[in-house]
């Protein structure tokens, strides 16, 4: 009985620790997140007034940094992971900066916005530690995917449109357009979402194609893995590069 008892007793203790430390993860993200987003808010309100987006843009890409830097100290996330708890933090936070952006007026959907980004830093952290017969490369080729989404579907839907006719799968853009200010809150939003998305991905895929060459009992040089020419990386390095150029040219004929 007295065994029955403290097994219940751990496991019950185990779960609360468990359910502490996810709730612990996402309020520091969270927290992080929106202190900076309104600190470099404030400090863009001073140097460019009327161009805030940027500003709490950078502000929230540094509050997560900032964030899961002090997770990692806290020995709250794995140092294998953080990169992939990061990439993943940051999709989310572009995901509800498109959302929100076309929503200000909306103030619970702000705060439960912030909070999303808080849960999904968990999950993917909870995720990353469970998978971990998942290699590093595969999982920084599925984000690379994801972080490169936005730019091939804006790129084929307006390819559609625009030289085919074809404009049902343009018409999510068009609808943001539409809305108040729609145009402006794009183009303020889009960098970073767009180029943001694609010079990550590339990064990271780069990162995964790359091994380092020890010399001297230190890496100083970098060289191709031909192994993983072929790779599901290389594909994503390759495509992340082809989105850019097109994205280029379009922007290009859009504005000469």
């Amino acid at each position: 009985m007295i065994t029955i008892l403290s097994n219940f007793v751990t496991t019950r203790m185990k779960i609360f620790n468990k359910a502490y430390n996810s709730f612990k993860f996402a309020a520091i993200v969270s927290a992080t997140a929106g202190i900076s987003i309104i600190l470099c808010t404030v400090a863009g309100h001073f140097i460019s007034p009327g161009k805030l987006i940027p500003f709490a843009m950078v502000g929230g890409a540094l509050g997560i940094l900032t964030g899961i830097y002090f997770l990692l100290k806290q020995g709250l996330v794995e140092r294998r992971n953080v990169v992939e708890v990061f990439v993943t933090t940051l999709i989310a936070f572009g995901f509800i900066s498109l959302l929100l952006i076309f929503n200000l007026d909306k103030p619970f959907l702000i705060i439960a916005g912030m909070f999303f980004i808080g849960l999904t830093a968990t999950f993917s952290n909870d995720y990353f530690q469970s998978r971990k017969d998942m290699s590093v490369n595969r999982r920084y080729g599925v984000l690379g995917l994801i972080l490169v989404f936005p730019v091939f579907y804006f790129c084929v839907s307006s390819i559609l449109k625009f030289s085919l006719g074809i404009s049902a799968p343009f018409s999510i853009i068009e609808g943001l357009l539409k809305s108040p200010h729609g145009q402006a809150n794009f183009n303020a939003i889009t960098p970073f979402i767009f180029g943001g998305g694609l010079v990550l991905s590339v990064i990271i895929n780069l990162f995964a194609l790359i091994k380092p060459i020890k010399s001297n009992g230190s890496f100083g040089q970098f060289t191709i893995n031909r192994t993983m020419i072929l790779s599901l990386n290389f594909a994503v390095l390759i495509m992340s590069c082809a989105l850019s150029l097109t994205l280029l040219i379009y922007l290009f004929l859009e504005n000469y």
